[in-house]
């Protein structure tokens, strides 16, 4: 039996579980209770027993005091039930004696149980159900009740959508509590992904909708009024901030970033008012990229816009394999067998000359981009038909995160009126910074974006572009610019360290209701992403990435 605070390095168990794929499983259980500190005071000892004696007679197993919105981690050797004793520092500067709790027996089966502390008024109270580990969150609380309807892929369902930036209301009453709530009306509410739609934690598209269940833009989260918002399920991804974390390093380029923010989320999807079986775990509610002046903020293009120069703008595309195209999509072909789904103006309201114009551009684009001289001796080369700007940083951060999806699919562009194409936003970093194991994407050394990959091919635009000297120079110019910046290490470790201070205690409670740390998770024989080792604790994982970020930059 051994317990251990995990600090920046925690406590890492290497895991190789394989699943589905025609050989012997694997199986290493852990057993684990985890104990969440939700009152403003210390805790100062930590025991466990396998009886009330043993318990409250046991050592310490805290390596210090246990402050607010922390986390620590007992394992035990093998399941069964147990006693557990803490003392509370309570209140000592005000000459209030220290508190001791015992509770138990509490079952340990594999995977977590959560054991919280927390303050009803003045009252501190522990245990382990419901009541207790559900009582608080650091993060706003969303509860969607779908009414017993099942959410398909599409259309969207009507739902009922409350938010309280504060805690939870608990026994047994999933409603947000108090006068606080943010956001307390209808939405529209469909399963969203392709291969993230086998997975047991599953992401949601969200509208938010008036009576008549029409879109009505809201400041949903303190973020700008909209109606379109995704509520991404970090599942795959254990340390439950690539995204957030990717998505924030952009904006600090200077460019739109969709906008987020980690929530913890009750979905009733059954009429089931059980607390610990609605809630559904940590979520990042994210703005849907669209055209509006606080998203992709460029011109609309209408029925009139027919002649140029008000034709040549505003588009939205995104690069795609052909495979991923949804039926009825108007998109352009392009280099390398991909394709630009046009995403703005939508099917349906693009008309045909505005398409065939847009496919023009990107035709003339790729033109000059594969001459052999990059079309220097004619009036346009491809320099001038693009933001370089732009496309220099998204390939920097893309190759830095050794993202596998750059330039293959979820890869964002925009044409303005009168303007050049222009990269972004940055979208779908679910699987960066070493997660992903399969063609050398879990190496943190090897360029990515510079070379073909015949074995997994992306677009040859970035092969063509470093071909070119004036590109590779502006590439090297701003690759030291950013490391003295946005990219030091200092700056990067600061958005690290800032999630898991939001994600302090909900992680907890995310890991008991979706069991995934040290495990192997492979949905989809066709689905391999990740096979390990995995270490089995949030904690592990957050460095597991971290170190893997200090290497990449290194290198």
């Amino acid at each position: 039996m051994i317990g251990k605070k995990l600090g920046i390095q925690g406590l890492v168990l290497g895991v190789f579980c394989l699943v589905g794929l025609g050989c012997n499983q694997i199986n290493v259980g852990f057993f684990r209770f985890q104990v969440i500190n939700n009152t403003p005071y210390q805790i100062v000892h930590c025991s466990i027993g396998s009886d009330l004696w043993e318990a409250e007679g046991g050592p310490n197993l805290l390596n210090g005091p246990l402050g607010e919105n922390e986390v620590f981690d007992l394992n035990v050797d093998e399941p069964g039930l147990y006693w557990l004793h803490a003392v509370l520092n309570y209140d000592e500067e005000k000459g209030g004696n220290p508190i001791a709790h015992t509770i138990g027996p509490v079952l340990m089966q594999e995977g977590n149980v959560a054991w919280s502390w927390y303050m009803d008024g003045q009252v501190v109270k522990q245990g382990t159900g419901p009541e207790d580990i559900y009582a608080v969150s650091n993060l706003p609380v969303v509860v969607i009740d779908t009414n017993g309807a099942a959410i398909p892929d599409e259309p969207k369902i009507l739902s009922t959508m409350q938010i309280s930036e504060h805690l939870l209301c608990a026994k047994g009453d999933i409603r947000p509590g108090g006068d606080d709530l943010s956001y307390d009306g209808l939405a529209g509410i469909e399963v969203r992904g392709n291969s993230s739609q086998t997975f047991d934690k599953q992401s949601f598209g969200v509208e938010t909708w008036d009576a008549f269940d029409s879109g009505v833009d809201v400041p949903l989260l303190g973020m700008p009024a909209e109606e379109d918002w995704v509520f991404y399920g970090p599942w795959m991804d254990r340390s439950l901030m690539r995204n957030y974390f990717g998505y924030n390093l952009w904006g600090q380029l200077g460019y739109y970033a969709p906008r987020t923010r980690f929530v913890e989320v009750y979905l009733n999807r059954n009429n089931n008012p059980v607390v610990e079986e609605t809630y559904h775990g940590v979520y990042l509610v994210t703005e849907k990229i669209k055209r509006g002046s606080d998203r992709v903020d460029i011109e609309k293009l209408g029925d009139d816009d027919t002649t140029f120069p008000d034709i040549s703008g505003g588009y939205i595309l995104e690069m795609q394999a052909p495979d991923q195209l949804d039926p009825g999509s108007v998109s352009i072909d392009i280099a390398g067998d991909f394709i630009l789904a046009i995403e703005d103006p939508k099917p349906g309201k693009i008309l045909e000359v505005q398409k065939n114009w847009i496919t023009s551009y990107i035709n003339n684009f790729e033109t000059a981009l594969f001459s052999p001289d990059f079309n220097l001796k004619l009036a346009q080369s491809y320099r001038d038909m693009i933001n370089m700007d732009s496309f220099v940083d998204y390939i920097i951060l893309q190759d830095l995160f050794k993202n596998r999806d750059a330039f293959r699919s979820s890869t964002w562009m925009y044409k303005d009126r009168n303007d050049k194409l222009t990269m972004g936003p940055i979208w779908d970093l679910n699987i960066i910074l070493g997660y992903f194991s399969l063609n050398g994407f879990d190496n943190p050394e090897g360029w990515f974006l510079q070379s073909p990959k015949n074995d997994l091919p992306h677009s040859p635009w970035t092969d063509r572009m470093f071909e070119d000297p004036i590109f590779v120079q502006a590439y090297i110019d701003r690759w030291h610019e950013l490391r003295a910046a946005q990219l030091s290490m200092v700056n990067m470790d600061g958005w690290i360290d800032g999630a898991m201070g939001q994600l302090s205690t909900a992680h907890a409670r995310n890991f008991v209701r979706w069991p995934t740390l040290g495990k192997t998770l492979i949905p989809d024989i066709n689905f391999i992403m990740f096979l390990g080792p995995h270490p089995d604790s949030w904690q592990g994982e957050v460095e597991m990435m971290r170190d893997w970020l200090h290497e990449r930059a290194a290198w």
